[in-house]
């Protein structure tokens, strides 16, 4: 059985949308196109699920998306086909202790299927594209790898690719041999001032928007919503943004209280900045703040099954633990110990599921009811948790 989609309306809908922090752009003025890569970002927010690098093809008179791709890794090069209908990117970064990883990648700007070039599964980190004619591709490379290489950082192998029609490359057809070259010079440059002053000048209404994270409608059809650089925005059913709460990282968690008067944020605060995490209680009728929770410990803030909200330890390492559930019939909490004889044999971590209420229990599990606010301390990940959750309203 099929079911239809049907899109009700599009909110943030501008210019450039899909790129979000636009990192590098290209021209192509004999088509009137223009190529934006944006800033690498997180899947959904989180790490655990990789990151993509989006690009956008868009026309120059109407600034409609042709074309969208995702890379695996970090844009740094891209140039038109002088005569096809390709765009040929280059992407790569440094894999932290070895490795200059990356891709060599050709869009089809009509049928919108992107081909990975490079045969090797590391690939090359790509820096440079040069079109020297129809049929060469002059390319760039940082070099495989900086072993005992400390010129590895600023300098690169230079290589011309030869095809005799790019539309019909195969995938991974572009062998360590084809990339062999001379080394010289590579400068690595930072493209991020002129491609925000290229966009900026062909729409004053862009903007970036990254990463939403909670979307949440309200029974007056507005729709709320967090995502990076916003604790919390609302929406109404026109499709105008009612009003936003501006904050350096964004919000991540969202839990609507019972009466749609007020919503409770997780905010986003990195471990690496040593900011101690925020829970904030906002207006829904303006986004005036009107509560501030500050744990002692990391949390998730999560929906319980009679609609409170209650703050859940985020455990002990860092994203991989937090919980991502808006909906739960129960919570438990499941203690994880060390079998005997095994390296620091010590209390692991205190986990939390949202389960559909059957008559059987968890081995070592605690139930969780907690219908008014707890007077109990704030949980600690890696400590057997008393007050298993904190209703915030």
């Amino acid at each position: 059985m099929t079911v239809p989609f049907h899109i009700d309306r599009i909110l943030g809908d501008r210019p450039f949308a899909e790129v979000g922090e636009p990192t590098l752009a290209v021209d192509d003025e004999r088509r009137r196109l223009l190529a934006v890569a944006g800033t690498r970002t997180a899947v959904a927010g989180m790490h655990e699920f990789g990151s993509t690098a989006p690009i956008g093809v868009y026309g120059t008179d109407d600034l409609a998306c042709r074309a969208l791709l995702r890379a695996r890794y970090p844009v740094h090069a891209m140039a038109f086909h002088p005569a096809l209908p390709l765009l040929v990117a280059g992407t790569g970064s440094y894999d932290g202790g070895y490795f200059f990883e990356g891709e060599l990648l050709l869009l089809d700007l009509e049928t919108g299927m992107p081909t990975s070039l490079i045969e090797h599964e590391l690939g090359r980190q790509v820096l440079g594209l040069e079109w020297l004619n129809e049929q060469e591709l002059r390319v760039l490379m940082a070099p495989p790898d900086d072993w005992q290489d400390k010129d590895a950082w600023v300098e690169g192998h230079v290589a011309v690719l030869r095809r005799p029609d790019w539309r019909a490359v195969p995938p991974r057809s572009v062998t360590a041999y084809d990339l062999a070259g001379p080394r010289v010079t590579a400068p690595r440059p930072d493209g991020r001032e002129d491609a925000r002053q290229r966009v900026s000048s062909l729409s004053t209404d862009w903007g970036p928007r990254c990463n939403v994270r909670a979307v949440e409608e309200l029974s007056d059809g507005r729709i709320l919503a967090t995502l990076d650089g916003i604790q919390l925005e609302s929406w109404l059913p026109s499709g105008q943004r009612q009003w936003a709460v501006a904050d350096d990282e964004g919000g991540r968690d969202l839990v609507i209280a019972a009466d749609e008067r007020s919503a409770w944020v997780g905010l986003v605060r990195p471990g690496w900045e040593k900011r101690p995490q925020a829970v904030v209680r906002l207006s829904i009728e303006d986004g005036a703040q009107l509560d501030h929770l500050t744990p002692s410990a990391p949390v998730s803030l999560v929906r319980c099954t009679d609609g409170l909200p209650a703050l859940a330890p985020a455990g002990s390492t860092g994203e991989r633990s937090r919980l991502r559930i808006r909906r739960g019939s129960r919570i438990y909490f499941r203690e994880t110990v060390r079998e005997e004889g095994e390296w620091n044999p010590e209390r692991k971590e205190t986990w939390l599921a949202a389960e559909t209420w059957r008559r059987c229990r968890l081995p070592n599990a605690r139930v969780s009811r907690r219908r008014r606010k707890s007077d109990g301390c704030s949980p600690t990940p890696g400590h057997q948790v008393r007050h298993t959750s904190r209703a915030l309203a």
